[in-house]
């Protein structure tokens, strides 16, 4: 077990390991394989097991601050990789799904779906952006809607 204190409380996270154990073979070794694909790309991520959300979460740090930025979500037949601004990357690869405001996933259900290349992509530019300012997120976005727009009106 992996322990954090706060000021407030202690908040007591299991190991990743421990936390993958609890699935089925296949998607334990997809999920560590997309571990190990985050912390290759982004050799400064933290990575901790967050059980409410029942995902394995990723911060980076750049001097003081440190941002969420993505993770991994292990279900019963799929992994999740997770961009938490996935709204606001460029998504050249055409693999990012979800239509909320914020958050956007890549599904893997095989080992063939772990195409490592672009979901590097994905991960380096969701670190980069999680430590953006504000400023920069709000132009992102408005950028993200101009080009929506645009492929709408065709």
């Amino acid at each position: 077990m992996t322990r954090v204190h706060s000021a407030k409380h202690r908040i007591i996270r299991p190991a990743p390991e421990q936390f993958l154990s609890g699935f089925p073979p296949h998607i334990q070794k997809l999920a560590q394989r997309l571990r190990q694909l985050v912390t290759h790309t982004v050799p400064k991520a933290t990575e901790a097991v967050y059980p409410g959300w029942k995902l394995i979460g990723y911060r980076v740090r750049a001097g003081r601050r440190d941002a969420y930025f993505g993770f991994v979500a292990p279900l019963d037949d799929r992994v999740l990789l997770g961009f938490e601004y996935g709204v606001l990357l460029s998504d050249r690869t055409q693999l990012l799904e979800g239509d909320g405001k914020q958050v956007r996933h890549v599904t893997i259900r095989r080992a063939e779906d772990i195409r490592q290349t672009k979901l590097a992509v994905l991960i380096a530019e969701a670190a980069r952006i999680a430590l953006a300012p504000k400023g920069e997120k709000v132009r992102l976005l408005l950028e993200r809607e101009a080009e929506l727009e645009a492929k709408r009106r065709g």
